[in-house]
C-alpha cells in the first residue's frame, strides 16, 4: 500500500517531463541542451523582453547565431527602450566572445534608456570582467553622475575592479562608495568584503 501511495504521488510528476526530455537528453552535447531548454522555456513565454534576451544568449552560446539574434530583435520589439534588455543583450555578445556587437547595443542601451542607472552600473562590471576597462569605466560614470548616492553600485564596480586588479580604480570608486554613505554600517562592511574576498563574487 505504501509503494502504492509513492507511485500516486510521483506519477504526476513523471508525467510531467515533455517528450523527448530525459536524462538522456542533459547528457547530450551541451550545445544541443542549451538550444532546446531555450526553446522550451520561450514556447512558454515567448514575450518577456530580458527573457528574449536570454534566450538569445543561449542561442548564441549553442553557436546558432542566427537563432540568437532573431531572440535579441523580437526582444528589442517588445520593449525597445528597457536599459536592462539592452544591458542583457550586450552580455549575452560579451560572454560570447563578440565585443564590437557588445558595445554596439551598449551604445544602444545608452540612447534609448538614457536614465538606466543600474543597467548601466551592470554593464560597466561586465565590461569590466571582459577587459574593456575604459568602456567600462564610461559607462559606471553616466551611473554615478545620476545617482551619487547609490553606494552599491559604486561597491559593485569597487568589487569588479579588484576582481580585475585594477586596485587604483578600484580605490577611487571604494571612495565613491564611502562618500556616498559614510554612516552606513553595510556598506562599510560590504567594502571589508570587497577585499577579503580579492573581488570575487558575492556567494
Amino acid at each position: 500500500m505504501r509503494n502504492m501511495t509513492f507511485l500516486l504521488l510521483v506519477a504526476p510528476l513523471v508525467a510531467q517531463a515533455p517528450a523527448g526530455v530525459d536524462q538522456a537528453f542533459f547528457k547530450g552535447d551541451p550545445r544541443a541542451v542549451m538550444a532546446g531548454c531555450a526553446d522550451r522555456a520561450r514556447a512558454i513565454k515567448p514575450k518577456d523582453s530580458r527573457l528574449l534576451a536570454e534566450y538569445g544568449r543561449a542561442y548564441l552560446a549553442s553557436g546558432d547565431r542566427a537563432k540568437a539574434e532573431g531572440a535579441f530583435a523580437a526582444a528589442l520589439m517588445d520593449d525597445p527602450k528597457d536599459g536592462e534588455t539592452h544591458r542583457l543583450i550586450a552580455y549575452a555578445w560579451l560572454k560570447n566572445g563578440f565585443k564590437p556587437e557588445a558595445i554596439a547595443a551598449l551604445d544602444k542601451m545608452v540612447i534609448m534608456d538614457p536614465k538606466a542607472k543600474n543597467a548601466f552600473s551592470k554593464a560597466a562590471v561586465n565590461l569590466m570582467d571582459a577587459g574593456l576597462t575604459d568602456k567600462a569605466v564610461e559607462l559606471m560614470k553616466r551611473a554615478w553622475i545620476l545617482d551619487p548616492k547609490d553606494w552599491q553600485n559604486c561597491s559593485d564596480f569597487t568589487r569588479a575592479a579588484v576582481r580585475n586588479g585594477k586596485l587604483d580604480l578600484a580605490a577611487e570608486w571604494a571612495m565613491h562608495t564611502v562618500e556616498a554613505k559614510p554612516k552606513e554600517e553595510r556598506m562599510w562592511n560590504e567594502l571589508a568584503l570587497v577585499y577579503a574576498d580579492g573581488g570575487a563574487e558575492h556567494n
